[in-house]
């Protein structure tokens, strides 16, 4: 029995996403240190982040890696079954870059109250609601577990009665590759 933990295709695509987030480019070489890739694996991995509208990247062989190359697209005229599929990868990667909590405790809502400052808080599962709107309670409790399991310390606070996580530990957004990657560098053709 071998000592590697097995991880979820959708667990490596999001772990994968989080790698490319920050970064304008990703060294093939980077990319392996983290997970065990072959370059077929890989690019299967890129083909469904990018069919799920979360990456638009192109391969570089002057940077040796992936370059961002513009604002990703879902793609809509995939088959029903892949298209659930995608569209599942691409809410947990929204929620990756766009979950916002502007919650505060209770102690804080209470004094405020007392204060005469009404004033309404956007939580974490309010965020996930205005994301996605229409999905059920147990999915979005299946997707807050999914975060979990990428390591991200998200999770209700029974005193404070919020949802509350760190926000450190979430990545910041898409980022645009810097101007100074030109063409010439994303086709090798220096």
């Amino acid at each position: 029995m071998s000592g590697e933990v097995k991880i979820s295709k959708l667990e490596r695509q999001l772990r994968l996403y989080e790698i490319l987030l920050p970064y304008a480019i990703a060294e093939f070489g980077v990319i392996c240190q983290v997970f065990p890739y072959n370059k077929r694996l890989l690019q299967r991995d890129l083909a469904d982040l990018k069919d799920a509208g979360l990456v638009a990247v192109k391969y570089s062989r002057k940077g040796k890696g992936y370059v961002k190359t513009g604002i990703p697209g879902f793609k809509e005229d995939a088959p029903p079954k892949r298209k659930t599929y995608l569209k599942k990868l691409n809410r947990l990667g929204r929620l990756l870059s766009e979950l916002v909590n502007e919650d505060i405790s209770l102690d804080e809502k209470k004094e405020n109250q007392a204060e005469g400052n009404l004033q309404e808080y956007f939580t974490a599962k309010d965020c996930y609601n205005k994301l996605f709107p229409g999905l059920s309670e147990r999915t979005r409790q299946r997707d807050f577990q999914m975060l979990r399991r990428l390591g991200h310390r998200i999770f209700y606070h029974f005193t404070e009665h919020c949802f509350s996580y760190d926000e450190d530990d979430f990545c910041l957004g898409w980022v645009d590759a810097p101007d100074k990657i030109d063409d010439d560098f994303l086709d090798g053709t220096w």
